[in-house]
């Protein structure tokens, strides 16, 4: 492989250490404020292109041009899947959920995925309904089908009559609910009745804060 300049390796390093640290490559707006933060101050993503441009075609980094496409080479292939991203889902007011609707693919590191990668499908939290439980606006959130009944407490991604939310799902008196867990007071239970189409996709098994990656 041929040489890199001290900038061209600064971006490479970067990449690496958020690569190493979250599971997943960077965006180039995440990618951008690493740098920043390493005194390599990026004015657009068009300079940052030519950056990537240089070190793929030095063979260090492969751009599949989408969300999270930057993949180290010197990483193999095995060591990394592609999990569906499926939409938005509100963590407040209910937002559309395309059900199947692959909007695209994110690359995530193996380490967090147990079983079938098949089961596995990542959605963006829409709101401030779950801020207790560290899911806030923004943040990405790998879920996982369930083969059953969801249990008491579980984190779920529920679409009710077409609408999705992120909820806390449990059995008051045998009665089905999903409870927002919010600092804001306007959020109210989700009463799950038996004429409502519904569908409890996954349940939630890691959240990827967005918010506090900028900190």
């Amino acid at each position: 492989m041929k040489e890199l300049t001290q900038k061209q390796l600064k971006v490479l390093s970067a990449i690496k250490e958020f690569i190493n640290k979250k599971g997943f490559s960077p965006t180039f707006e995440e990618l951008r404020k690493s740098l920043a933060k390493k005194g390599m101050e990026l004015k657009s993503n068009n300079s940052l292109v030519q950056y990537i441009s240089v070190l793929e075609g030095k063979g260090f980094v492969q751009n599949f041009k989408k969300v999270r496409g930057l993949r180290l080479l010197s990483e193999t292939v095995k060591n990394f899947v592609a999990i569906p991203l499926l939409g938005n889902a509100n963590c407040g007011e209910a937002l559309s959920l395309a059900d199947n609707y692959i909007e695209d693919r994110i690359n995530i590191s193996k380490k967090h995925i147990k079983g079938n990668q098949n089961d596995y499908f990542f959605i963006k939290a829409v709101g401030d309904s779950m801020n207790k439980s560290k899911i806030n606006s923004g943040d990405l959130i790998l879920a996982k089908k369930l083969p059953g009944k969801p249990q008491h407490d579980n984190i779920v991604v529920a679409v009710i009559n077409g609408l999705g939310t992120i909820k806390k799902f449990q059995e008051i008196d045998g009665v089905p609910v999903l409870l927002p867990d919010s600092t804001n007071a306007n959020h109210q239970p989700i009463i799950l009745h038996t004429e409502d189409q519904i569908n409890i996709c996954g349940k939630v098994e890691r959240v990827f804060n967005f918010s506090a990656m900028e900190k």
